[in-house]
């Protein structure tokens, strides 16, 4: 995601966030305040029957002194029950208010005595829950309540006799959620218009913003794209914020620096392809300068053999020192030569096992020789590189020379293959002393080597042949415990 985009989302998101909190609470304020205006209207409406009716009684004429109250409830329920006028009253408050639609008068066993519905005259008065229970409820389940269910809620009142703990009558007035619903909808769609027209107008002015404010890292990026090729970077622009001037400014002061830098590293390695190239030919020069000499002294050698030793035979140890101290040089001088002439690599697709297949098999009777137990773990696959078989067949056969070389008394030569992410891996291992940690870094330079007879040359040669494949070896093991050679080679 480009940064312009991620400015751009960021700002419409913080907008949209502020804009659904700011409507949530806009949107509680309202359903609070309507909820409030509803029920303090039914609860003035339920007042308001009261008052009627204990007028309505008291107009009611009472029967002859030590008359039971039984007797007077009933004559007070038969008055209420039996008065049109106190109906028609009822549904004069109905028609007066939207919210309200329902109000109904019962007797202590609530049994409905008169209704604005009059349908439920006779029917027992049902217990609803109240507005004052819909008030408590959090904002969202009250907005959910309102906007999901369609259910009436009620204000109730009892009127009874001072003395008598059971009330005469129950006043009810149902308040419909309904009508809640549509008188709440105009706001939610106002609040909704409102917040998708903020969340616009947002989006519109974050583009720009993003526009304005990201044309300078577009400007800083010409001028880091003008200095990675070298070019001249030119004036600042005028336009730009001073920060970024300053940055620009240092950017052309740096271009200058890495151009200057660019054209001296440019002589510098032309100088030096010239010195290698020179250093090659006169080392290469005196390589051969040195090995015609050797091969004529060898050859010579020979001929002294053949002459001296019939009369001296005791002259043989001499001749031997000699010979091998004329092949050691030759070892020497033609190693050199191979690590100054360029190596050209043939690549092919080379299948590790059986490579490692054909690296054994000649190993083996050597390995036997010397009392060592090859332990060859073949994998379950064919693991498959691109290199030059040659090389890597050697570099593998020499790792495992010099592991053999260090167990002189016997031991176990553990080899495996295996893939492991993009690398194909050989391992190596011996149960010989292993290498010391401070040797590590130097046991692949040419000629070091930490045997008495080593030469110091199948190790760096391995080494050379792993990097040429874009590879790495790594030493592992601890003294003592023996050396595990680890060659990591890119996948095909």
């Amino acid at each position: 995601m480009s940064l312009k985009l991620r400015l751009l989302v960021t700002m419409v998101a913080l907008v949209v966030v502020t804009s659904v909190v700011l409507s949530a609470m806009h949107l509680n304020t309202v359903t609070a305040t309507w909820l409030a205006h509803f029920h303090e209207r039914s609860t003035t409406t339920a007042q308001f029957v009261k008052y009627w009716v204990m007028h309505r009684v008291e107009d009611n004429p009472v029967s002859p002194a030590g008359q039971s109250m039984a007797a007077i409830r009933t004559s007070w329920r038969e008055s209420i029950a039996s008065d049109e006028e106190f109906s028609m009253m009822m549904a004069g408050l109905l028609s007066q208010t939207r919210s309200i639609v329902e109000i109904s008068v019962a007797d202590e066993e609530s049994r409905i005595l008169a209704s604005t519905n009059r349908v439920r005259v006779g029917a027992y008065m049902p217990q609803k829950l109240t507005l004052r229970d819909l008030l408590e409820l959090g904002p969202l389940d009250r907005m959910l309540a309102i906007l999901r269910s369609g259910i009436d809620y009620e204000s109730r009142v009892d009127l009874g006799v001072q003395g008598e703990p059971i009330p005469v009558f129950r006043i009810q007035v149902l308040v419909s959620s309904v009508l809640l619903r549509e008188a709440l909808l105009p706001s939610i769609g106002s609040t909704a218009l409102a917040s998708l027209a903020a969340v616009l107008i947002a989006a519109v002015l974050a583009y720009f913003v993003a526009r304005i404010s990201l044309q300078p890292l577009e400007l800083i990026g010409e001028t880091i794209d003008n200095i990675s090729r070298g070019q001249a970077v030119g004036r600042s622009h005028a336009s730009s914020a001073s920060e970024y001037q300053a940055v620009e400014q240092k950017l052309r002061l740096l271009g200058e620096q890495f151009r200057g830098a660019r054209e001296g590293a440019t002589e510098l390695r032309g100088s030096m392809e010239r010195r290698l190239a020179a250093i090659n030919k006169l080392t290469g020069g005196v390589a051969h300068e040195i090995k015609n000499p050797l091969n004529s002294i060898a050859l010579r050698l020979e001929l002294l053999k053949n002459r001296v030793l019939p009369e001296v035979p005791e002259a043989k140890d001499e001749l031997a020192v000699i010979a091998e101290e004329i092949n050691r040089l030759d070892r020497v001088v033609r190693t050199f030569l191979d690590f100054t002439r360029p190596v050209e690599i043939e690549t092919a697709e080379v299948e590790l096992g059986a490579l490692m297949d054909e690296t054994l098999e000649v190993l083996t009777p050597e390995a036997t020789a010397s009392d060592v137990e090859v332990r060859w773990v073949k994998p379950a696959g064919p693991i498959v590189i691109r290199g030059d078989a040659g090389l890597i067949k050697q570099a593998v056969w020499n790792v495992c020379r010099n592991a053999l070389e260090a167990m002189p008394e016997g031991g176990t030569l553990h080899v495996d293959v295996a893939s492991e992410g993009g690398d194909a891996i050989v391992t190596v291992a011996d149960t010989g002393p292993g290498v010391p940690i401070a040797e590590r870094e130097k046991i692949f330079q040419l000629y070091y080597s930490t045997k008495a007879q080593g030469t110091g040359i199948g190790l760096a040669m391995t080494f050379r042949a792993v990097q040429l494949h874009g590879g790495s070896i790594e030493i592992g093991g601890g003294p003592g415990e023996g050396a595990e050679f680890t060659l990591r080679f890119p996948a095909a």
